[in-house]
């Protein structure tokens, strides 16, 4: 029994952690966003119509996440179908470190009613540029 009382509170305590890392990540994803993004993607993430795609409810973030993450540390350019609208516009690439890369994909997986996982600035890195 208090194995199981040991090992409840070890992950509990386990959850907390990443919920406070994440909130704190978002916290400065926010400002990276409003520093970055928010000119493109409007303040509530939901972008231009047929020219700049919407953060808030995008179907292509959750679904592809590797891809998207790409696109915030290397620039996207070539067509993407996001909640079934077609986008062929380019994005920059913005310089960022992967710490803020990690940190503003948080804000926006997390944001406007979407629910993503954590990202990492590890997860970031292992990300390589296509040539």
């Amino acid at each position: 029994m208090r194995i199981i009382v040991v090992l409840f509170l070890s992950l509990s305590l386990l959850g907390y952690s990443q919920d406070e890392n994440l909130e704190k990540s978002m916290e400065r994803g926010k400002q990276v966003y409003l520093d970055f993004c928010v000119n493109c993607h409007m303040f509530e993430g939901e972008g231009v119509s047929g020219a700049f795609p919407p953060l808030a409810g995008s179907d292509y973030l959750l679904e592809r996440r590797e891809a998207s993450i790409y696109a915030i540390k290397y620039g996207q350019k070539g067509e993407i179908i996001v909640n079934g609208e077609k986008y062929n516009n380019i994005m920059l690439p913005l310089y960022l470190s992967d710490t803020e890369v990690a940190d503003v994909s948080n804000y926006i997986l997390n944001s406007w009613g979407n629910k993503g996982k954590y990202v990492t600035p590890e997860e970031v890195a292992a990300i390589k540029e296509q040539e």
